[in-house]
């Protein structure tokens, strides 16, 4: 039998005031001097609370203002911080980029796990324990033992995967009901894919990139109830999130965004959904605005379930879901209104050659000669029909 293996976050804390429970939670961790590490926007926010609460429990810390890109430069600065100023922990608050940084700055060791064979990097980190305190829930970020690291210009460059989840995930639902709505939306599109990545590595009997195990039935579980939780309170959530109300929506969403879809990808796998999102990356210039992680990879799951040949019945119900609450169907909807054939081609061809993209039908173990794990030709396909698909979704709807 072959070995399975689950990770997550050692405590999950979530509600409409959790920031202010910090103080009580930091205690019960045994940590004293944190590193703070704030993104600017979620500063606003964050330092207001964590002032007055921290100082009056005698919780000596520092803030350090995140520089706005998860850089190994970036990296290296915040560990820096962290041992220079003797810190037992560093704690990461805002978006995904501002927690994969303070995770890989506090982790002792990492591995780039995208290298075919995986490349170990000891004395990565401070080695302290990390806090993720997510602000919204646009990504599964702030649970995984997992950053993406990018260069200047935005390009993913490395995932790097370290030995333990963050030690505590604190998810305050008032700050994410306050957030703005699109990237609520945006983390829908990043947990849509959970579900279906899960059971195509399963199916394929694919190992997890995080693991080098296979899934348990417990990770294919919460991988199916984040997909469930999304089709069924995702408008709920998002009309919560355009009044600003952390109401049953937007705790079942924050629960699905933030912690189900991290617990399902890490430990249930990975596949073209996010190969696809994450190729996007190749063609930034074309976007005509910033399109979000969540919204990429939302239509790499369509285009998945292109690829997986789904019958059309189920992609109205996908494809439904994500026209209602605003998730990309189509290239225009992704702000690609004018890309080519030899774009998508391009973006078509890195997917094919992330490891991650080998647990499809179809898929290699091993790269080929042109370092390809699927048949790039087969995802530009897909995605062409996937926004056909869209398109023709949306002339049928106002029939």
């Amino acid at each position: 039998m072959a070995l399975k293996i689950l990770i997550g976050p050692l405590r999950y804390v979530q509600g409409p005031n959790a920031l202010s429970e910090m103080d009580q939670q930091l205690q019960a961790l045994a940590i004293s001097k944190p590193l703070v590490l704030v993104s600017r926007s979620a500063k606003k926010v964050v330092e207001p609370i964590l002032a007055g609460m921290l100082e009056a429990q005698r919780i000596v810390y520092e803030l350090l203002e995140f520089g706005g890109e998860c850089t190994f430069r970036e990296i290296g600065r915040v560990k820096n911080a962290c041992i220079e100023g003797c810190h037992d922990a560093i704690i990461g608050c805002g978006g995904g980029k501002t927690l994969d940084t303070g995770r890989a700055a506090a982790a002792a060791t990492a591995v780039m796990v995208e290298k075919s064979p995986p490349e170990a990097l000891p004395r990565f980190g401070a080695g302290v324990p990390y806090v993720s305190v997510p602000t919204v829930a646009a990504t599964d970020a702030a649970t995984s033992a997992v950053s993406l690291v990018y260069t200047e210009e935005g390009i993913a460059e490395a995932a790097l995967a370290f030995p333990t989840n963050p030690t505590m995930v604190l998810v305050d639902t008032g700050i994410i009901a306050r957030s703005p709505v699109r990237l609520i939306v945006a983390g829908m599109g990043d947990a849509l894919a959970t579900h279906f990545e899960a059971a195509v590595s399963l199916r394929t009997g694919t190992p997890c990139i995080q693991t080098s195990a296979h899934s348990t039935l417990t990770a294919q579980a919460l991988a199916r109830l984040c997909l469930d939780i999304i089709l069924n309170h995702g408008v709920h959530a998002k009309a919560e999130a355009e009044a600003g109300i952390p109401g049953p929506g937007i705790e079942a969403i924050a629960e699905a965004n933030v912690f189900l879809s991290g617990l399902g990808f890490e430990s249930g796998g990975l596949s073209a959904a996010h190969a696809i999102g994450l190729a996007f990356h190749h063609i930034n210039e074309c976007f005509e605005t910033h399109m979000y992680h969540g919204e990429l990879v939302a239509f790499g799951t369509l285009t998945q379930l292109i690829l997986e040949e789904r019958k059309p019945e189920y992609l109205d119900t996908i494809f439904g879901f994500c026209k209602t609450v605003g998730l990309p169907t189509t290239f225009e909807e992704l702000n690609l209104g004018n890309v080519t054939d030899e774009e998508l081609l391009r973006v078509a061809d890195a997917a094919s050659r992330h490891v991650i993209i080998r647990s499809m039908p179809g898929g290699t173990a091993q790269p080929d000669r042109e370092g390809r794990f699927y048949d790039h030709l087969a995802v530009f396909r897909a995605m062409k029909t996937a926004d056909a698909y869209g398109r023709a979704f949306d002339r049928t709807s106002r029939r």
